[in-house]
């Protein structure tokens, strides 16, 4: 940006030296040899028809030529010259403009956005680097003089010092003090309140191996020692201050607890393993590079209880990350479609990376990247997030369903078709017609209700009919057999005249025809065939089929029956 500015106004000098330098020349040789430029300047306006500024005589001889355009060239060559001139301030007023504007710049540009380590943070980092690079091993003990120094009394409540340290004058670091501090505190007090049996031995010491280390304290071997080769003795000192400070903390991972899937030893040694790389300490890490860091959190650390108040909050963090990972199992298996069996997804140990992951995202960006500068604002901040969490899912889950029933009605909308507001439905031939309002399904009920009643009385009627023209055929016949019966009885033994007998062949006889009595019952016209249903049977909308109909046209119910199988329902499990 100089260097353009400095182009700029150079050019604009050498400009204005080019524009200058051709009328001054022209002005002395004018003035200096005496002669006449007119013949010069008519053959420019000639050839131009506009005078430019070196062609502009300055000679005041007396010519042939109208003089009225020698004024006019005068005047433009000297608003030329204002117009460079009032340019040549501009470039340098905004040359210098430029210049001020850059070098105020450059500074906010290159300003650190977050101030380095001071001396007291950079002893509490190296304190802690110290920490986690030794090594926990049975019998080691490091110790240093209590001189009472300002700075040790700053750190000496700190977990991983010996009580006592006033009397002794010593800071002490033992590792068998802090196992042992870790066994009682966390496998036996928060399962027998009255310890009568600590299971220590005569010199004081829990027992290793022993399946407490694993069952209760969550380690993955009966001996710890061994799981603490990446966290050194700052792991264990965070496990001590835990349980001897937060023991409902630790409480959330034993078996009544919401975070009782993850064992609490490996859980704790990795949250001090993630916030060690967020300060910084990795041996992989150079003593120079932390310390010159930038970070938005080093004013915070300047209290000692910071690091202690982050081990804390981070492990809080993550039993709500598992209790938030319950509820979007549970959620899923509930918007599963109905007939669905599948019980909800379980949390189990498999699920530690994804929650460790989740974790570290939110210590890092939402916790620590803040910016809190005091443990204060530190507790405050993990509070708001917590709120933030549990809303954003509530949120999140209302959008699902909403979604959910926002895909169930267009479902419902897409199966019946639409004339405007009228919905269709598919008719038998392949057509679709608008359904009845609901005046026009009345009437219809009303119409089908009448004729019903109408076919109603109407069989009745005939079966009345029937019924008494069957019991007058049944008394004829029998009126008929007593007469015979009689006849035969009075003439025993004579043969009767064939005017006496019945010709059953005969068309002329005088039996009632049943043909004939139906036709006097449904009465004169043409045959018609009609389907009766009595309302009043017992076998309500039977059907009654006469023998010759055609059975061979029935399809087999069963032959609409289509197989299927059902497939297997074990699904991968994608954690293993």
């Amino acid at each position: 940006l100089r260097q353009s500015a400095g182009d700029l106004l150079s050019s604009t000098k050498n400009m204005m030296a080019s524009l200058d330098s051709p009328v001054a020349g022209e002005t002395e040789k004018g003035e200096g040899s005496g002669e006449d430029t007119t013949s010069t300047t008519s053959a420019a306006v000639q050839e131009q028809q506009q005078p430019t500024v070196a062609e502009i005589p300055t000679s005041t001889t007396t010519t042939s030529t109208p003089t009225t355009s020698t004024p006019t060239a005068a005047a433009t060559a000297e608003r030329a010259k204002k117009v460079f001139g009032s340019l040549k301030d501009n470039g340098s007023k905004a040359f210098e403009s430029t210049s001020k504007a850059f070098n105020s710049f450059v500074p906010q540009l290159m300003q650190k956005k977050y101030t380095l380590p001071d001396k007291t943070v950079a002893s509490q980092v190296l304190m802690y680097r110290q920490l986690l690079h030794t090594k926990c091993r049975p019998g080691l003990r490091l110790s240093r003089p209590y001189e009472a120094t300002a700075a040790q009394k700053a750190v000496k409540h700190m977990p991983w010092w010996e009580q006592g340290i006033d009397e002794s004058r010593k800071m002490v670091i033992s590792y068998d003090n802090l196992i042992v501090r870790l066994w009682m505190n966390g496998a036996i007090m928060p399962f027998d309140e009255n310890a009568f049996d600590t299971l220590l031995d005569d010199n004081g010491l829990p027992p290793i191996p022993h399946d407490f280390w694993v069952h209760r304290l969550g380690f993955q071997q009966p001996d710890p020692v061994t799981d603490f080769r990446s966290g050194g003795v700052l792991s264990l000192a965070m496990m001590v201050y835990l349980t001897e400070s937060h023991p409902t903390l630790v409480a959330r991972f034993f078996q009544q607890g919401d975070c009782s899937v993850l064992p609490f030893g490996i859980t704790s040694i990795n949250v001090t393993d993630m916030i060690s790389k967020f300060l910084m300490l990795a041996k992989s890490t150079d003593k120079m590079d932390a310390l010159l860091s930038q970070k938005p959190f080093w004013r915070m650390f300047a209290d000692p209880n910071a690091i202690l108040a982050v081990q804390e909050l981070s492990i809080s963090m993550l039993c709500d990350v598992v209790v938030e990972l319950k509820r979007e199992y549970a959620f899923e298996a509930s918007i599963e479609p109905a007939g669905t069996t599948n019980a909800p997804k379980e949390v189990t140990v498999f699920d530690f990376s994804k929650i460790l992951e989740t974790t570290e995202k939110r210590v890092k960006d939402d916790l620590l990247g803040a910016g809190p500068k005091t443990v204060l604002e530190l507790r405050t901040l993990h509070v708001t997030l917590k709120t933030k969490y549990q809303t954003d899912q509530v949120e999140r889950h209302k959008k699902v369903l909403e979604r959910k029933r926002q895909e169930k009605q267009n479902t419902t909308k897409s199966a019946v078709p639409m004339i405007g507001t009228v919905p269709m439905m598919p008719s038998a031939a392949g057509m679709s017609v608008p359904t009845m309002s609901p005046p026009s399904m009345a009437a219809a009920r009303d119409l089908l209700g009448g004729a019903a009643a109408n076919v109603s009385a109407a069989s009745t009627g005939l079966f009345s009919k029937l019924q008494t023209s069957g019991a007058n055929l049944l008394q004829r016949g029998q009126q008929a057999g007593a007469s015979v019966a009689t006849a035969a009885a009075a003439t025993a033994g004579t043969t009767p005249a064939a005017a006496d007998l019945i010709d059953l062949d005969s068309p002329t006889t005088t039996t009632t025809d049943p043909t004939n009595v139906l036709d006097d019952l449904l009465g004169d016209g043409d045959t018609a065939t009609a389907t009766i249903s009595s309302p009043t049977s017992n076998n309500n909308n039977k059907e009654v089929k006469s023998e010759d109909s055609d059975w061979s046209q029935l399809d087999d119910v069963t032959d609409a029956v289509g197989n299927f199988s059902i497939g297997d329902d074990d699904d991968d499990d994608d954690d293993l």
